[in-house]
This record gives structure tokens, C-alpha cells and sequence, in this order.
């Protein structure tokens, strides 16, 4: 038993100061402000009111192999004393069938992978006064935030989308993530 929670925060970005990043006024650009609003108000509520050590961060539209928590509680202890890591993910960007084959190798990366991805509070405590109003998982892929980290990645990924629209209106989905 790891003791685990989910948590699902419902979020009403009307409510909040709708504060909307310089140059990216048009509508078209709001629901990206609404994402990254969204996320710090989960990271806030499971950091700074629960205290929890470690948040892994899964859209809606994700489907999990059937390994994804061991998945994460093992490489977690990895996270604890490498501070050389920035993240773990579940995401390979890479991870189409017809090019992978060992679901047990891991790999480095100095790209935010985001899709189903952990980190932990002292990233947190270090990010969080930054956090960008709009586009976060660029903002998270910048050197500024990475500092030299890496991402630990699958070969063989541990979570799925199925998410053919969104934000990004599908534009990757049937190239890319089917």
C-alpha cells in the first residue's frame, strides 16, 4: 500500500484575477491562461495546504498501463536523492509501438515531457513564486526552470491519451499520440 490519494479539483477560472500574459490578449489565447491557472491552483492546494511531498499529474484524458504506480513509487526514490532530476514521466514522446521494446529501460531527457508526470515539493517550493500565467509546460521546458535537470522517461510509456481534441484542437493527436 503507498498510501495514495486522487484527487480531482474542480477550478473555476472566472472566479479567479484572470490575469492574462502581455501579447496574448485574444481569445483564442484563454484557455491556455485557464491550464496554467488551473495547475498552480492544484499544485498549491496538494503542495502548500496538504503538504504532500510528491504530486503526479495526470490530464483527463489518460488512460495508465497497468504498472504506473509502481512506476512512479520506484523512480520517486530515484527523485529523492538525485537532485539532478527535474521530473519523472510517464510520457514518451518516442513511444509508438512500432519503436519501442523494452519497458524497463528509462532514459534521460531535457524535455519537459508532461503527459502523466511526477515531481515534488522542494521543485515545487523552488517554481511556484514564478509559475507563468499562460503556456506552463513551455515555460517548464525553458533552461531557466530546468537548470541543467533532466526528466526520466519510459522507452515503453505508462500512460495513454486518448484525447483526440483539446486545447490544441487534435492538431498532434492523429500524427503523433494515436
Amino acid at each position: 500500500d503507498t498510501g495514495g490519494k486522487a484527487y480531482w479539483l474542480g477550478f473555476d477560472y472566472d472566479k479567479t484575477e484572470m490575469k492574462i500574459q502581455r501579447g496574448f490578449e485574444e481569445k483564442r489565447w484563454k484557455v491556455y491562461h485557464k491550464i496554467s491557472a488551473h495547475y498552480k491552483f492544484a499544485f498549491e492546494y496538494l503542495f502548500d495546504k496538504l503538504n504532500y511531498d510528491k504530486v503526479i499529474s495526470l490530464e483527463d484524458d489518460m488512460e495508465i498501463s497497468a504498472d504506473f504506480f509502481s512506476y512512479f513509487q520506484n523512480l520517486g526514490k530515484l527523485m529523492d536523492t538525485d537532485d539532478s532530476i527535474f521530473c519523472i514521466s510517464g510520457w514518451n514522446d518516442y513511444g509508438q509501438t512500432q519503436l519501442v521494446t523494452d519497458s524497463k529501460s528509462i532514459y534521460r531527457t531535457d524535455i519537459f515531457p508532461g503527459l502523466g508526470w511526477m515531481f515534488n515539493q522542494k521543485l515545487w517550493n523552488e517554481l511556484s513564486m514564478n509559475w507563468p500565467l499562460a503556456f506552463w509546460d513551455d515555460w517548464l521546458r525553458e533552461s531557466k526552470q530546468r537548470k541543467n535537470r533532466s526528466c526520466i522517461r519510459p522507452e515503453i510509456n505508462r500512460v495513454y491519451t486518448f484525447g483526440s481534441s483539446g486545447s490544441s484542437e487534435g492538431q498532434f493527436f492523429n500524427k503523433y499520440l494515436r
